[in-house]
Parts: C-alpha cells; structure tokens; sequence
C-alpha cells in the first residue's frame, strides 16, 4: 500500500496540538553541527526502535498479554469512539470500561492457554441461585460458574480458529483454500497490530501526539479519515480493520462477561437485557403445594411490577439494534424470495 503522509491540520481543529519539542542534548549539537547532529540522533533512535518495541511486547507476553502499553491504549481509545459513555459521565458506560478492549485481547491470545478460549462453556454461571424446590423459593445455594471452564475444541475447529488468528499461511494445514480463495487469510493479530499503528502514526502526523492522548473530538476526525483514505476491506473477510474492530468491540460490550468484557453485565443493562437466568428461572416448582410459584419481580401470569402502567420502553441502544435485525431479516427474505 501506498505510504501517505498527511498534512498537520489546522489549530483550530487541533487546538491542543502541542509546540515543537525544544532540541535535545545541546552541547553535542555545538560539536558536530545541527545537520550532522539531528542525522546522527535519526539514526540512533531508527536503530533502538526495533529492539525496544520487541522487548516491550515480550515484556507484554510474559504477563499473559499480546499488546504493549502503548498499544492497549490506543485500543481502549478506539473502543471508546465505537462505543461512547453517555453524558453525563458515569450514566451508561462506554466501551473502554465495559472492558472491549480486555475482550479484543483476550481473543487474540485465545491459544495461548491449554484449552482455546474461544467457546465458553456451562450450563450456569454465578449470576443466579439455585432454586429452592421444597419451598418454591430462591436457595441461597449458586452453581458454579462453568461458563468460565472453556470447551475444547475439534481438530478443525482449532485449524480454523488459529488460521483467523495467526493467518492460514502461518498454519500448517490452513491454506489449503487460499489459491481459491484469492490468496491467504490474513490473521487478526497481524491487523490489529498494523492498524494500531496506523492509527497511532496518523495521529502523531496530524496533531502531534499519540490517539490516546487527544481529545474525543480530535480522535473522531483521524477515526473518519483513516476509515474514508487508508482502511480498505480486506479481500478475504470483506471488512476493514475498522469493521473487524467495530464488531469485536460490540462482542466485547455485549457478550458474556466471561470472554473479557461487559463488565458486571452492565452491557446488558444498557439495552435493557437481563443476561441468564438459569438456573433459577421464572417459575419454581414447588413440593409444598405440588405446584409452581411465579417469582414476584417476574410473574408469568400478570405483567412485572415495573410495567404496570405499560410496557417498559426499550432504550435507545435497544431499539436501534431490534431495528437493525428487522432490517436485516427483511433483506434476507426478499433475497430468498419469501
């Protein structure tokens, strides 16, 4: 791909855009001559920025991680402008701590552990008791959580898996579809590596400062250019690095808390999900009276006591994605004709 450079854009669109850094070690510059000095520190850095951006990742794989610092900072940044907090700050989270980027993460390095963390398991997490089925009543007893105990995978579920993580070139047996397929499956952690890059890269040509460190504003407008001038799908998978990362970053908010991200469930909450719950249910069977007990906060038979006067309204979030699956559920039935 073409290398771009991209012009500094106005103060007033970055007016937090920082000053020029004052020179560096000043008395060498008066020895050698500024030309040769500046030719000299160029050198020196391009020569460390190898070795220390491979002992920095090194260091983040030795604590169980796959980005650095750095990385995973800009990352939460990006997660964050899929997914903003509502204002004002503190009433429904946004993706960052939600935990998207912990979830990302976490996917990347599913196979770095004996068994993949790609397919949770269960039948029952820790979110909901036992019931109680001499009394019809909610025990105090809960199941563990097995959501967390991860199922193996088949033989060729961990071929395919590792092909999207690692690239089908990078996985023996994986590429025996590439020739059809018009080439090889780029792996995720590659993309995400080079797209992080990318996005840090533009914002330091464009307003001077890594994309962690720029206000919302600022990050939307590199967000907007990076997606409409550099992102192009991927020929393979059809999506973009932003797109890969939008859908990731949905996952990560709304998903099981058990994969790395909704954090307490509170994902759920803002599309006005309850998550399971199993194994307690709706109605407890009881032995008392040999028959079953409707759970007051959520009667089978009357409407819940939150929606007495009426249904209680979806939220926003909730109303746009039952939207987006009728719309989706139309444009299938006509492409299939029904």
């Amino acid at each position: 791909m073409q290398k771009l450079r991209f012009p500094r854009l106005p103060l007033d669109i970055f007016p937090e855009a920082p000053a020029p850094p004052a020179p560096l070690l000043r008395a060498p510059a008066l020895l050698l001559g500024r030309r040769d000095f500046l030719k000299g520190v160029a050198a020196l850095l391009a020569a460390l920025t190898v070795p220390v951006t491979g002992f920095r990742r090194a260091y983040a794989a030795v604590r169980g991680r796959f980005f650095t610092k750095d990385e995973f900072a800009t990352l939460e940044a990006l997660c964050d402008r899929i997914l903003p907090p509502d204002p004002p700050p503190g009433q429904d989270p946004g993706a960052r701590d939600l935990g998207a980027a912990t979830y990302i993460e976490r996917l990347l390095t599913a196979f770095d552990r004996p068994v993949p963390l790609i397919f949770a398991g269960g039948p029952f997490s820790n979110r909901n008791p036992f019931p109680d089925n001499d009394t019809g009543t909610a025990s105090r007893r809960r199941p563990r959580d097995t959501f967390r105990r991860f199922i193996r995978l088949t033989r060729w579920q961990q071929l395919r898996w590792q092909a999207e993580l690692l690239g089908s070139d990078h996985v023996a047996g994986a590429a025996f579809n590439d020739a059809a397929a018009g080439g090889p499956l780029p792996g995720l952690r590659q993309m995400y590596r080079d797209g992080l890059q990318t996005v840090d890269t533009t914002a330091r040509q464009m307003a001077g400062l890594p994309f962690a460190q720029l206000s919302t504003d600022q990050q939307d407008v590199i967000l907007r250019t990076l997606d409409r001038m550099v992102f192009k799908p991927d020929p393979r998978r059809g999506m973009s690095f932003i797109d890969v990362l939008i859908q990731h970053t949905l996952e990560g908010c709304f998903s099981l808390p058990e994969y790395g991200g909704n954090a307490d469930g509170r994902g759920w909450a803002i599309i006005g999900l309850e998550g399971d719950d199993q194994p307690l249910g709706y109605s407890i069977f009881s032995r008392a009276k040999n028959g079953y007990n409707e759970r007051p906060d959520h009667p089978m038979s009357t409407r819940n006591p939150d929606e007495l006067a009426g249904p209680r309204p979806l939220s926003a979030e909730g109303a746009g994605i039952q939207s987006s699956i009728m719309t989706f559920a139309t444009e299938v039935s006509k492409f299939f004709g029904e």
